[in-house]
């Protein structure tokens, strides 16, 4: 399926029904004229800065959309020189991106782009979205690719027809939704048959690991940074930032060290996992993953086997789950043949 086809076929997230979309708008990728989409219900979703938007205003997400506001380019390859997100994406894909090359895709939280700047090209057809306005500076990384159509959406309630994807990807996200079950429930709804869903997810600790938690600093920390509105909980995590990014690149030259100085001083920390790096693109990675960290308002984590039988009970064959990344990683095939599946 093309851009056109997938804008023709945008419908409404409440209703289920084919949303109005002026004939102007559907050769092209975004940006699109300002405007809006209609339901025949009577439902409008208004086009904001080139983008269909279907969310409300205020969500869980919002702190992340101000997050990538502000690190717009801090995890684009394009910005680092290194290509840290081509890897993990390939990685999760179990296939390099030129396996894409005729392959309609659907990426969930789709961010500032630092996996669409590889898929818009990559893909046969690409539709991303993301549920907040970070999809303002995925827009800005990545307009001057191939052609890709950009929404704000829930991806619990997606205005895209279902089974209609040859692979529906999700990566970094899951475990910031109210119910990853749910969100992986709903994603598998837009795989085609004989398509493949591509997520990770937050590993679960050992027991004693994860009791360890309470008593780092961390934990309170982001028990009050999260409550807060997120600009003030931005202003917060950059000084908290400041202050303690100098020790912990002295520290991390010493792992046992490092370690209990982490539990202290809840800032992130990639001088060692990232040596390729020069050290004011770490410094400000370190500052990005520490609001991830501190101000993310849901935090779950599930084992492999959980992750393997989350995605066999929405009638996924499991392919590959297992330990990776940033803790889990897995892929689902939905059985039969793309030919079976009407994209309906």
């Amino acid at each position: 399926m093309s851009i056109r086809d997938f804008a023709e076929r945008l419908q409404c997230p409440k209703h289920s029904i084919p949303l109005e979309v002026p004939a102007e708008l559907l050769d092209s990728g975004v940006p699109w004229p300002g405007g809006e989409l209609t339901c025949p219900s009577g439902c409008v979703f208004p086009i904001v800065g080139g983008i269909p938007r279907f969310t409300q205003r205020e969500h869980y997400a919002n702190a992340f959309g101000l997050q990538w506001r502000r690190y717009q380019r801090t995890q684009l390859d394009s910005y680092t020189g290194h290509p840290i997100s081509r890897v993990r994406l390939e990685r999760c894909l179990g296939m390099p991106l030129s396996g894409l090359s005729d392959k309609s895709v659907l990426e969930c939280g789709a961010g500032a782009g630092r996996f669409t700047e590889w898929l818009a090209d990559a893909a046969g057809t690409l539709v991303s979205l993301d549920l907040s306005d970070a999809v303002d500076a995925n827009l800005k990384n990545c307009a001057g690719k191939k052609p890709y159509l950009l929404l704000q959406a829930d991806i619990r309630h997606m205005p895209v027809p279902k089974r209609a994807f040859d692979v529906v990807m999700c990566l970094g996200v899951l475990q910031h939704t109210p119910s990853p079950e749910e969100s992986v429930a709903s994603l598998a709804e837009y795989v085609k048959p004989g398509g493949t869903l591509v997520i990770d997810h937050y590993v679960k600790r050992p027991v004693f690991s994860s009791a360890g938690q309470y008593l780092s600093m961390g934990f309170p920390v982001r028990e009050v940074l999260k409550r807060l509105a997120p600009e003030t909980g931005l202003r917060a995590t950059i000084a908290l930032s400041a202050i303690c990014d100098p020790i912990r690149k002295r520290t991390s030259r010493i792992p046992a060290l490092d370690l209990l100085v982490s539990r202290l001083l809840p800032t992130a920390c990639y001088y060692k996992a990232f040596p390729e790096l020069a050290d004011d693109i770490v410094r400000e990675w370190n500052e990005l993953d520490t609001h991830d960290g501190l101000t993310d308002w849901y935090k779950h984590r599930r084992s492999p086997a959980e992750i393997d039988a989350i995605v066999r009970s929405v009638g996924l064959e499991t392919v590959y789950c297992a330990r990776g990344g940033n803790g889990v990683e897995a892929r689902g095939r939905r059985p039969g043949s793309a030919s079976a599946s009407s994209g309906t």
